[in-house]
């Protein structure tokens, strides 16, 4: 587990719109605008307004379908560290995307702009 700090700086995304889902065997991008990008290898949770989950990661022969594309369009918020394992992305919808730390062997998210390996 690298951990997550209140020192990540995520202010880039404030502002943004989710333009893009890019999804691979093993990881799922989003992209934000020209180099504003979370790369999820582990663990991420899409919540509701009222905090239900409405998509979260699973193992792909577990999945029927992704919902995470509802937030495509979507201008974010706020985007928030919370130490010690995650970063939540809070768009104008009152969606929530969050990226839990869940691994203690491999990485389970990368930010850019920033560099940022968690």
């Amino acid at each position: 587990m690298y951990g997550v700090t209140d020192r990540i700086d995520l202010s880039k995304f404030v502002g943004t719109t989710l333009e893009q889902i890019s999804i691979g065997s093993y990881q799922i991008i989003f992209r934000f605008g020209p180099g504003c990008f979370i790369a999820a290898e582990g663990r991420w949770l899409l919540l509701g307004p009222d905090g239900s989950v409405v998509d979260q990661s699973e193992e792909p022969d577990e999945r029927d379908a992704y919902r995470v594309h509802i937030c495509l369009g979507q201008r974010v918020a706020a985007a928030t560290p919370e130490p010690p394992d995650a970063i939540s992305i809070t768009f104008d919808t009152g969606h929530v995307l969050r990226f839990v730390d869940d691994s203690e062997q491999y990485e389970s998210f990368s930010i850019q702009p920033g560099g940022v390996i968690v």
